[in-house]
């Protein structure tokens, strides 16, 4: 737990820095502000794409491969991101920022990680710590800024490109922290419970797709995902367009922007603690309530009262936190050890596309019909998800409601 605590917020420190000048970067490049979003887009792009191939390659070869393999792609993804800005090649940077964004994908797999280690009723405790080191990462970023500036100059990196250098040492860090101390293999932890929790009985066979997909925990989890994603980012990656349409600062759009981010992450342990004392389902029904209030504070709010909308974007986060720590942890108790790595990724697959629909789709109703009626569809889709939620509940016996299943 150490190790991957350590690596997330290394991990993280790489990430937050160097996604937050993506932007910046291409401006300077191409000269206009036509595409100062697709780098971002594109990380975010390599995040998604990657988790399905690296969960199946932990599948074969466990999980401190498949992590150190995707921080050691980031490693050369900023490289790549450094060559752009110094030969001044847009495409360059896009492939560098593609693979930059692997690097969140080993930033969330290290939470299923956590759970392998962990017993069944700590598990959403695991997840919110691993998940909580994003927070550490993000303001550690920032600060280290005016180190990777002087050593950049160096080197002929602008200012801005020198972020790149806290990239390539945070992941690098994360790689070989990985490697050589996540030992033993988590999975091969979390099939050594499995197995002393069986006793003699014979090991169950990996189940087909379709099974796993009918099962009530697995499909509440990974609509879950989805739809909070979808959700959360839809209704506040437009956010600050809607504040400086408003005539707000670029010092109150940061810190509406530093609001949610902090609502996304620092309430972690909390909404581990939660669905381990109170179950996974009503939490992620808690999620969807916050994520409901979120969406009608912002949404009502009047467009010149900053304070609300930012009280709106913090509470979005939080109630996004509390369903995707849920329902990882439901997603995890639902799957055999045989079976986590490959559903968890197709999960995050699924989970990271419909966060990039959603952050087209926000700017798209943005622009036609305004915020008030973005978030107010936002709402809908969690009432739609809540709805079918309850129908599709476990049973009083489903660990889903309560945990009560422990190795014997």
């Amino acid at each position: 737990m150490a190790t991957l605590f350590v690596a997330q917020v290394l991990g993280s420190t790489g990430h937050s820095i160097g996604m937050a000048v993506g932007g910046i970067m291409a401006a300077a490049i191409t000269g206009t502000n036509t595409w100062v979003g697709l780098p971002v887009a594109v990380g975010a792009l390599g995040t998604a794409l990657a988790s399905w191939p690296l969960s199946r390659l932990m599948a074969r070869v466990g999980r401190r491969p498949g992590l150190t393999l995707g921080y050691g792609l980031a490693v050369l993804g900023a490289g790549l991101g450094m060559g752009g800005v110094l030969a001044g090649s847009f495409a360059l940077l896009l492939v560098g920022m593609a693979l930059f964004g692997i690097a969140q994908t080993s930033n969330q797999l290290a939470r299923y990680a956590a759970a392998d280690v962990s017993p069944v009723a700590e598990r959403g405790r695991a997840m919110g710590l691993i998940v909580w080191g994003s927070t550490i990462g993000a303001i550690l970023g920032p600060n280290l800024m005016p180190g990777a500036v002087r050593a950049g100059a160096l080197l002929g990196l602008s200012p801005v490109g020198s972020a790149f250098l806290i990239s390539v040492a945070g992941y690098g860090l994360a790689a070989v922290l990985v490697e050589a101390l996540l030992r033993p293999d988590p999975l091969a932890i979390a099939r050594r419970m499995e197995q002393d929790a069986a006793g003699s009985r014979p090991a169950m066979p990996p189940r087909a797709l379709r099974e796993i997909v009918v099962e009530p925990r697995a499909r509440i989890a990974v609509s879950t995902l989805m739809l909070s994603q979808i959700v959360m980012i839809g209704t506040t990656s437009t956010s600050p367009v809607y504040l400086h349409d408003h005539g707000h600062s670029v010092s109150t759009i940061g810190l509406a922007v530093s609001m949610h981010l902090g609502g996304m992450y620092v309430a972690s342990p909390l909404s581990g603690w939660l669905c381990d004392r109170f179950g996974r389902v009503p939490m992620i029904g808690a999620g969807g309530l916050g994520l409901l209030l979120a969406v009608a504070v912002a949404g009502l709010a009047p467009g010149s009262d900053s304070g609300l909308v930012m009280l709106g974007l913090f509470l979005n986060g939080v109630g996004w936190n509390l369903a995707f720590v849920a329902a990882s942890a439901l997603l995890t108790d639902a799957l055999s050890a045989s079976e986590r790595t490959s559903i968890q990724g197709l999960a995050d697959l699924v989970m990271g596309l419909m966060g990039a629909l959603g952050s087209a789709a926000g700017g798209m109703i943005l622009g036609a019909w305004g915020f008030g009626p973005l978030n107010a569809l936002g709402a809908a889709v969690v009432v739609v998800g809540l709805v079918a939620m309850w129908l599709q509940r476990p049973g009083p016996q489903g660990i889903g409601i309560r945990l009560r299943e422990e190795p014997e």
